[in-house]
Order: structure tokens, then C-alpha cells, then sequence
């Protein structure tokens, strides 16, 4: 048996296992190891041939029909393949009516044989359609039976499951529990080490931006290093996108701002012949507010008027408002007064247009530092009060101070001594409720 035929057997042997739902302590007695039978499935070349007729004797096979069945199989899977491929080519152009319609066309057989790999479609589906309950559902049923399904190996499809699921919980800022599913996918992995692919590094990247929202910033950053080695080995284009902006981004956050706008750059020139809109907007974003910060103001401004020209191809027009605040906001920095004021008058309209209680917030508070370094003390105050009011109803006690603050400076300028002691006396509630929050949750 050379070492072709004991990988083909090898790999045969761990289906059938696997297809029973068989464990190796399962086949392992006192004439051959779960390290022997590990050995086998792995197609080791020195394992002892008696070693692996005994093992396929308990299976019940015959060393002489494998190597039709490997045959039939990988003909069989490969087509499957094709077809389970162009479904989710469907889902990722966001036509899901499609996709239903080709799942809806496999035979019986396929459906009975690759329940895994349906339900993980069926996931898909409802994770495009934003349905974040079906799409868990869909997806915790093809883990459950990804040991039965014969596809699920080839196409790692516990491990991609389990990054769908981070996805769907990410949706609910949940980042402790899109740590614990993106680990549970890495170690779900299988296949060659040197293969490098797509769904490995989403499953890394994942990782490391949970890490990130979790405040565990150092270890994000070692976490895009480990996975920058394996750089020249990414073949797509918009993940390699993705990790020049988590690493800019990072050292953003920990204020190495050179370095962060100096990968946001590299990043950026990647970007330029990428239809990846959605990406080129993040990269952006993150080297406009890296300007922003160092106070390099006029590349700040350079940037956060390329970033809005993004504006309509993007999927997410919140975080379009959000960069259009940030340009205001730069414009106020620089004293353009009359084009922050305008700036952010279009922030407050798209805000309140798509109902987003902490942007039309922070809008309205921008506008009202706007108008008090104009002068014009009373429209600044009623930008304040309808800011804090907004703030209030979304239980953002820390934008509600902030209006306080803003309120007691405009009354101290107008001299209303009245009006400040009453404004310095709620930022003192606000901050006393503040620091009762934060006691009962530590």
C-alpha cells in the first residue's frame, strides 16, 4: 500500500467514522490506539498495514471496494459542490428568492444526505434577509449535524457556521458571546495547515474585533499581527482591505497615530481599484479620524469629504451621518463656522430621518457649539435642551451631561445666574445617577 492509497483510505475510513457518528475512543480496544487509528485516517505512511485491515475489518469494509467508493464519492461531492456554490453566490448577491429556488430543486437524496449543509444555506438566506432569530436557528441545527453531513469537511462547514453565528450576535453588540462562537469556529477548522482560506481568516478577523469591543486592545493587536504573517497568502481582495483597517484602527485607539495613518494609507491605495465600497468607506473613515486626532485638520477635512462621496453606494447610511457629523465637527475644530453650521444641519435631517435617537444627539450638540462659538448664545441653548432631551429618551446619561455642561457655559456668558446654578445642578444629578449605574454593574 503506498502512501497515495493509504491517504485515500485514510480519508475514507475518517467519512465513514464520522457519517456513524463514531468518536476514535469508540474503535479503539487493546489492539490498536486511538493515537494508531488518528495515524490511519491522517494517512501516516508508517502505520503498520495489519493495523489498518483491522480497523476497516470493524468498520465492516473491504479494502478492495475503496478505491470505487473514493471514486464515486469525490465525483459525487465535486458536483454537489457546483451546486451548493451557486447558492451561495445567490445569497452573497443578495438574491435569496434565487437561492431558495436552487435549494428547493435538490433532489431527496441530497436533501436527506447534506441536512448540515442545508440548514447552513438556509442560515445564510435569513442571515441576508436581517432575520437574526432563523438564521441562529438554521445555524445551531447544521453544527448539530455537521458529523453526518459528507460535504461538511470540504467545506469546513462547523467552523463557517459558527462564524455566522458571531455575525448574528454581533448584530446585538453581544461581543462576549462573538467571542466564544469565532472560537469554537477556529477549533472546529480541519483541512491542510498551509491552506489559508477565506473562511479561517473571517473566523481570525472576527476574533480580534470582538477582542477590540471588549477593551482587550493589546490583544487585538497581536492577534492582527499573528494573522499579518499570512498576508501574502490572502487571495481576496476585500480581506485584505479588511485588515489594514482593524490595524490601522487599532493604533488609532492606542493614539500611534502615524503608524495608524500610515497603514490606513497603504490600505487606502489598495482600495482604489476595489468595488468593495462598504470597505473603502471604513478604511477612509479610520484615516480621516487618525488625521483628525493628530491634528493634521486639513487632511482630516481632505479625507472626511472623500469619505461622503461614498455616501450612496454604502449599506449602512448610519454610519454615512456619523462621518458627516465627524466633517462638521472638523469644520468647527478649524473655525469654518458657516460650514460646520450647514454640515451638520444635513447630519440632524438624515439623522432624524432614519429615527437614530444618539446621532441626531450628537448632531444637535454639535450645532449648538456651533452657534455658542458664534455668539449666538440662544440658539445654541435650544439646540442643547432638544439635544439632552433626545439623549435622555435613550438613556445616554453621558451625552445628557454634556448638554448640561454646554447649557451652564452659554448662561454663565449670557451672565443668567439663575439659569447657570440650575444647569450646574442637574449635571450634578446626572452625574450622581452616572456613578450609581457604574457601582451596580462593576
Amino acid at each position: 500500500m503506498n502512501i497515495l492509497e493509504m491517504s485515500e483510505v485514510g480519508k475514507y475510513i475518517r467519512k465513514v467514522r464520522k457519517e456513524r457518528g463514531l468518536r476514535l475512543e469508540d474503535l479503539s480496544d487493546e489492539h490498536i490506539s486511538t493515537a494508531t487509528i488518528s495515524n490511519i485516517e491522517r494517512g501516516v505512511p508508517h502505520v503498520n498495514k495489519d493495523k489498518v485491515l483491522y480497523l476497516m475489518n470493524k468498520l465492516g469494509l473491504d479494502l478492495s471496494e475503496v478505491p470505487d467508493m473514493v471514486e464515486k464519492d469525490t465525483g459525487s461531492i465535486e458536483s454537489l459542490q457546483v451546486k451548493f456554490t451557486a447558492i451561495e453566490t445567490m445569497i452573497q448577491l443578495g438574491n435569496t428568492q434565487r437561492a431558495l429556488a436552487l435549494l428547493s430543486d435538490l433532489s431527496d437524496e441530497v436533501l436527506s444526505q447534506h441536512q448540515a449543509t442545508i440548514h447552513y444555506l438556509k442560515g445564510r438566506i435569513h442571515l441576508a434577509k436581517r432575520d437574526w432569530r432563523k438564521a441562529e436557528r438554521e445555524l445551531s441545527e447544521a453544527i448539530r449535524l455537521a458529523y453526518q453531513d459528507p460535504y461538511s469537511p470540504k467545506a469546513n462547514l462547523e467552523a463557517a457556521s459558527y462564524l455566522c453565528l458571531s455575525e448574528c450576535r454581533a448584530q446585538h453588540k453581544d461581543w462576549e458571546q462573538v467571542l466564544k462562537y469565532v472560537e469554537r469556529g477556529l477549533d472546529a477548522l480541519v483541512g491542510e495547515e498551509e491552506s489559508f482560506e477565506q473562511t479561517p481568516v473571517k473566523l481570525s478577523l472576527a476574533r480580534i474585533r470582538s477582542l477590540h469591543k471588549l477593551g482587550r486592545t493589546d490583544e487585538a493587536l497581536r492577534g492582527i499581527e499573528q494573522v499579518w504573517t499570512r498576508l501574502p497568502e490572502i487571495r481576496s481582495r476585500q480581506l485584505v482591505i479588511q485588515m489594514y483597517t482593524i490595524r490601522a484602527e487599532l493604533l488609532r485607539e492606542m493614539k500611534l497615530y502615524q503608524d495608524a495613518i500610515r497603514y490606513a494609507r497603504e490600505g487606502s491605495q489598495i482600495a482604489v481599484s476595489s468595488k468593495e465600497y462598504d470597505e473603502m468607506f471604513h478604511l477612509w473613515s479610520v484615516l480621516a479620524h487618525a488625521y483628525k486626532e493628530a491634528g493634521q485638520l486639513v487632511d482630516a477635512e481632505t479625507a472626511f469629504e472623500f469619505v461622503l462621496e461614498l455616501g450612496d453606494y454604502l449599506s449602512n447610511k448610519e454610519e454615512w451621518v456619523r462621518a458627516i457629523c465627524s466633517l462638521g465637527q472638523v469644520y468647527l475644530m478649524q473655525g469654518k463656522m458657516e460650514q460646520a453650521r450647514e454640515t451638520l444641519k444635513q447630519a440632524l435631517e438624515l439623522a432624524e430621518r432614519i429615527h437614530h435617537g444618539m446621532l441626531t444627539s450628537a448632531a444637535l450638540i454639535l450645532l449648538g457649539q456651533v452657534m455658542k462659538n458664534m455668539n449666538h448664545y440662544l440658539d445654541a441653548i435650544e439646540y442643547f435642551k432638544r439635544a439632552g432631551k433626545v439623549a435622555d429618551k435613550n438613556k445616554c446619561k453621558e451625552s445628557v451631561y454634556l448638554c448640561y455642561y454646554e447649557l451652564a457655559d452659554c448662561y454663565e456668558k449670557m451672565g443668567d445666574v439663575e439659569k447657570f446654578k440650575e444647569a450646574t445642578e442637574r449635571m450634578y444629578r446626572t452625574q450622581k445617577e452616572m456613578n450609581k449605574s457604574r457601582r451596580i454593574f462593576e
